[in-house]
C-alpha cells in the first residue's frame, strides 16, 4: 500500500510521526511524507522520503514568527491561519502527486486541513495522528476564517472527520471531556550525528539538558536558563540548532551546546528545562524524565496538566527570573517525587498499543475492514 504522511509545517511534528511512518515502511508499505520547503532536510535527515507541499522557506517562518501576536489565544488564530492557508495552497501539488503515486491512505497531523481536503478528492481514507499533548481545538477559529469560505469549493461544509483518530496522550493527561482516540504508544525520532560517549551516559553531576525547540532562531532563552543554573552544581547540556549554537559557545564555555539527538540524550538526564515543546516534553514523559517549564506559550494548559500531575513544575508568567529557574531546578533535583511520577507516565505509555498495530488499522481502513469506532 502507498501511505501519505503530512504531519505540519515544522520540523517537530516531522519528528514526531517519523515512528508510525517508519513502522509502515517496515511493513512493506511505501511511505512518503510531504512538507513545505523549510522541512525538507528535516524528513530526509530521518531517512524517509520527502515530498515539497510549499515553497515556504526557513526565512518565511521566521517572518511568519517574528509578527507572531505574543498573546497565546491571538497566536493560535495566526498559527491557524497560517496552517489553512497551506492546507488550501498545497492540494494543487497534492493532486499532481496523486496523478503520479496514488496513495491509498493519507495522514495528517493535529492541525487537521492538508490531509482530509486531500483524502476527500481522492476518495480514500484520513488519519489524525497527533503529535503532542496539546489541544490543537485552539487553532480551530483562525482556521475557519481561511477554511469556510473555500469548503463549497470542495463540495464541502466541513472540513471531514477522520477514519481512525490517534494519540499519543498519556491516559492519565488526557482530559476527562477528550473525545475518543485510538491511543498509541510513541516513540521519538530524531536526526542523528556521531555520538560520543557522553550523549548515552551519565557524568558523575546531575545533567540538565535545556532547549527552546527546533523554531528557535534566537539563543537568548537558553542563554539566560543556562546561566540561571549555572550555581547548581550540574552539567548543562543546550540542544539548539548550528545557527544559535555557534554564537551560544562563546558566551557559555562550560556547557555542552549544539545538535543532540534527544531519543538517545534523555535517558542520561536528571531535568529537562524548556519552553513547553511538544516533542521535547512527550520525549521526556518517554523516558520518565521530569521537566521545568518556562517560556511556555500556546502549549500552557497541555503544561499545567502535567505540572498538576506532579511530574514537572511550570513557571508562571513573570516567574521567568533566574532565581525562579534555579529554585525550580533545584526542587526537581532534590525531591523525588517528580522523577517518580514522571516514572509512572512512561510506564502508562510503554503499556499503549505499539505502532505496528496502529499499521494493522491503516492496512484494514483501506481494504475496507472494520478497524476504529468513535
Amino acid at each position: 500500500m502507498r501511505f501519505l504522511f503530512v504531519p505540519g509545517n515544522s520540523p517537530s511534528p516531522i519528528f514526531s510521526q517519523a515512528v508510525l511512518a517508519t513502522a509502515a515502511r517496515s511493513a512493506g508499505h511505501q511511505v512518503l511524507v510531504g512538507g513545505i520547503e523549510w522541512v525538507q532536510p528535516d524528513i530526509a535527515g530521518i531517512g524517509l522520503s520527502p515530498v515539497r507541499i510549499s515553497p515556504l522557506t526557513e526565512q518565511d517562518v521566521a517572518n511568519f514568527m517574528s509578527t507572531a501576536p505574543a498573546d497565546p489565544v491571538l497566536q493560535a488564530v495566526a498559527v491557524g491561519k497560517i496552517y489553512a492557508e497551506i492546507a488550501l495552497d498545497s492540494q494543487k501539488a497534492l493532486l499532481e502527486l496523486a496523478g503520479h503515486w496514488r496513495p491509498d491512505l493519507v495522514v495528517g497531523g493535529s492541525m487537521f486541513y492538508t490531509a482530509p481536503l486531500l483524502a476527500h478528492q481522492l476518495g480514500i481514507p484520513s488519519v489524525r495522528l497527533d503529535w503532542d499533548r496539546c489541544d490543537s481545538a485552539m487553532y480551530a477559529p483562525g482556521a475557519a476564517e481561511v477554511l469556510e469560505p473555500a469548503l463549497p469549493g470542495f463540495g464541502l461544509t466541513a472540513v471531514p472527520e477522520p477514519d481512525l483518530w490517534v494519540d499519543i496522550c498519556p491516559p492519565s493527561l488526557r482530559a476527562a471531556d477528550a473525545p475518543p482516540v485510538q491511543l498509541m504508544r510513541w516513540s521519538p525520532v530524531n536526526p542523528q550525528v556521531p555520538l560520543e560517549p557522553w550523549m548515552y551516559s551519565k557524568g558523575d553531576r546531575p545533567r540538565v539538558y535545556i532547549t527552546a525547540g527546533a523554531r528557535l532562531f534566537s539563543g537568548d532563552h537558553l542563554r539566560d536558563m543556562a546561566r540561571a543554573i549555572s550555581d547548581l552544581g550540574v552539567e548543562v547540556v543546550i540542544g539548539a540548532p548550528e545557527r544559535v549554537a555557534k554564537d551560544l559557545r562563546a558566551e557559555l564555555p562550560d556547557a555542552r551546546i549544539g545538535w543532540v539527538p534527544l531519543d538517545v540524550l534523555a535517558p542520561t538526564c536528571d531535568v529537562i528545562l524548556h519552553h513547553g515543546g511538544g516533542v521535547t516534553d512527550m520525549t521526556a514523559i518517554r523516558y520518565g524524565v521530569p521537566q521545568v517549564i518556562v517560556n511556555y506559550d500556546i502549549s500552557r494548559e497541555a503544561m499545567q496538566q502535567l505540572a498538576d500531575y506532579g511530574a514537572a513544575i511550570m513557571l508562571a508568567p513573570g516567574e521567568e527570573a533566574p532565581e525562579k529557574i534555579a529554585a525550580a531546578c533545584r526542587e526537581v533535583l532534590t525531591d523525588t517525587r517528580y522523577r517518580a511520577r514522571a516514572g509512572e507516565l512512561a510506564a502508562e505509555i510503554a503499556a499503549l498499543p505499539s505502532p505496528a498495530e496502529i499499521v494493522g488499522m491503516m492496512e484494514k481502513l483501506v481494504t475496507g475492514g472494520k478497524t476504529w469506532a468513535a
